[in-house]
């Protein structure tokens, strides 16, 4: 039997053929596209352009601290301690000057701290037993002294007493009428009727005195209250004064005193020189009882000064004296701070480790202030400083790195540096006269490189932006 195409088409066998191309192909057809397919997001980062501003300067490279040390203070160079050449350490001195003069002042100096200090101390401590005593002590002697001095005062007074009573009755009874009466007249005439009339009122005046004075010192001894012997002083000095007044006034009638046969020349020679002797004792009476008041004010002051010192020391100092020791102490120990700073300022000490590069001085100059004496070559630190225009300074930051080339190695060798300090004002560029102005930036080297030293021109590179 004949076989159709339609039969061959539908046999099972090419029906699984069919289906098994079919699949086939289907997945050839998927795989193509999962392969092919343009990936989404995802672009290679070489494809983008990166743009980098720089702003670049030159400069020269110099030690971050001051290559040149000088003394402070002048005078004469007693030790240079390097030579050129030498390495140094920091710290290290390398010159001095002549300071035995400060040495000495400082010495004395300290002295005078330490004897403030001893002062501040014992203010601060309060009163010592000791002292108070010692105080105590003199107030019970300077008492003593003017006790005794009152004592002696009593008995001074019962002698002024007792001398001029006795030296009045016997050197001018003689010379008045009825001497002891209210109105006693003289025995002689004389030319100067007024002074013979005043002798006799003087005279009287002195009896006055004698019977007054005698009933003060009725109650006056040495155990007398030192305000009633005061009292007593001051009735005793008028009283003389009055009876000094009295032989004046005697001796001015006696020198117009008249000789008769009651009263010869020689009697009246005789009464003057013996009125004269009267008159100088009783002054010599009021002199020493004036100079025992005066004593006696003296001896109160002693005994007040002692009580005064002694209730010192008992309420101790004063917070406003402790304040004012202590200022004493303050100015003593800044006195000595001031030589150790100017014996400080006569040594050249190394600020930094280096190499030094001169010596200018030598023992026995005489070097001046603030003048260059020994220069170093640092270790490390090198920096840069460069010059910028108003616009480019804007641009830079505190802590920006930086790239350096050096002209002794080209471009080829490169070192990171950083951005360490920049003005805020312009400033010359350079000493020469009429110099340009620009904003100075500082930039310190990251590493240290012996093969960086001091003096190499410089070209920096700073990127600012991207």
């Amino acid at each position: 039997m004949k076989t159709t195409y339609r039969e061959i088409a539908l046999h099972p066998l090419v029906l699984g053929a069919i289906g098994l191309v079919v699949v086939i192909a289907g997945g050839s057809a998927l795989y193509y596209v999962s392969v092919t397919k343009a990936p989404v997001g995802d672009m290679d980062a070489s494809a983008a352009t990166t743009s980098v501003q720089m702003l670049t300067a030159t400069g020269i490279v110099e030690p971050a601290q001051n290559p040149d040390l000088a003394f402070v203070s002048g005078g004469r160079v007693v030790r240079v301690n390097v030579a050129v050449g030498q390495t140094v350490s920091s710290g290290q001195v390398l010159a001095s000057l002549d300071t035995s003069a400060l040495v000495a002042q400082r010495a004395n100096a300290a002295a005078n701290l330490a004897s403030q200090q001893a002062k501040l101390s014992e203010m601060q401590a309060g009163p010592r037993a000791v002292d108070t005593q010692a105080k105590q002590t003199a107030v019970d002697q300077a008492k003593q002294t003017l006790q005794n001095a009152y004592i002696n005062a009593a008995t001074m007074l019962s002698d002024a007493y007792d001398k001029s009573h006795s030296g009045i009755s016997s050197n001018t009874d003689t010379l008045f009428n009825q001497p002891n009466t209210p109105s006693p007249t003289l025995v002689f005439g004389t030319t100067n009727t007024q002074a013979g009339v005043d002798a006799g009122n003087a005279r009287s005046a002195a009896n006055n005195a004698f019977a007054n004075w005698s009933t003060e010192l009725a109650t006056i001894n040495s155990a007398s209250t030192p305000s009633d012997l005061d009292t007593a002083l001051m009735v005793a000095i008028t009283n003389l004064q009055t009876l000094r007044d009295f032989n004046n006034k005697l001796l001015l009638a006696l020198s117009g005193a008249v000789s008769s046969g009651n009263f010869s020349q020689a009697q009246i020679t005789a009464a003057q020189t013996s009125v004269g002797a009267l008159r100088d004792t009783i002054n010599g009476l009021v002199v020493s009882l004036q100079g025992t008041e005066q004593q006696l004010a003296n001896d109160k002051l002693a005994v007040q000064s002692a009580q005064d010192a002694l209730n010192q020391v008992l309420a101790g100092p004063s917070p406003q004296d402790i304040q004012a020791e202590q200022a004493q102490v303050d100015a003593a120990n800044a006195n000595v701070q001031l030589y150790n700073a100017q014996i400080s300022n006569s040594i050249v000490v190394a600020p930094f480790s280096g190499t030094v590069s001169s010596v200018r001085v030598k023992s026995g100059d005489i070097a001046l202030a603030n003048t260059v004496a020994i220069s170093l070559n640092p270790k490390s630190a090198l920096q840069v400083v460069a010059y910028f225009t108003a616009i480019d300074i804007t641009k830079i930051k505190v802590a920006m790195p930086a790239a350096i080339t050096l002209d002794a190695y080209g471009s080829a060798k490169q070192f990171t540096a950083t951005v360490v300090s920049i003005d805020t004002a312009p400033s010359p560029v350079s000493d020469a006269p009429n110099a340009p102005t620009g904003f100075k930036a500082t930039f310190q080297f990251e590493n240290s490189d012996p093969s960086i030293t001091s003096g190499m021109g410089a070209n920096i590179s700073i990127p600012i932006s991207r």
